[in-house]
């Protein structure tokens, strides 16, 4: 009996074991779909990873173009006020040049114009001179007079 009851053992274990075999391939199953799942889940992210990865390049590259346009029209806009900068500066040597003549032309104007009244008035000088010592003659002359006019009265008017 003991040989029978070991079979009947072994018979229990080998169904054990057969029944631990179906758990596992069930397992298996289950853990095969869950791989499956999770790589496709995985699959999935790293589709969305590439495709976040392309926008970024495309909009790093559409980014990269719109900060080269910029800096091309600053370049222009630079160039355009450097070329209006040197344009209102040779505007200003010019007309700076033409200050310059002009007040130099004032300048012998002004020179002339003092040289002729300094002229005016060393004429004016000599005039008033002239009429100063015409003045004086005058005044001399009818002192002399007037002193004469005295010496007749007082010595020859008597006779």
């Amino acid at each position: 009996m003991s040989e029978a009851a070991t079979q009947s053992e072994i018979g229990l274990v080998l169904a054990e074991i057969r029944s631990m075999r179906s758990d596992l391939q069930a397992m298996d199953k289950k853990l095969d779909l869950h791989i499956a799942t999770t790589a496709e889940k995985f699959n999935a992210v790293q589709a969305e990873i590439r495709a976040v990865r392309s926008e970024i390049k495309a909009l790093d590259e559409k980014v990269t173009v719109q900060i080269q346009s910029v800096q091309n029209e600053i370049k222009a806009l630079d160039e355009k006020v450097t070329v209006q900068i040197q344009s209102v500066q040779s505007e200003i040597k010019a007309l700076d040049e033409k200050v310059t003549v002009q007040t130099k032309a004032l300048e012998d104007k002004v020179t002339v114009q003092i040289q002729a009244l300094d002229e005016k008035i060393s004429d004016l000088s000599d005039r008033q001179r002239v009429v100063d010592s015409r003045l004086w003659g005058f005044i001399v002359a009818l002192v002399g007079a007037i002193v004469a006019y005295l010496v007749k009265l007082s010595f020859f008017d008597k006779l």
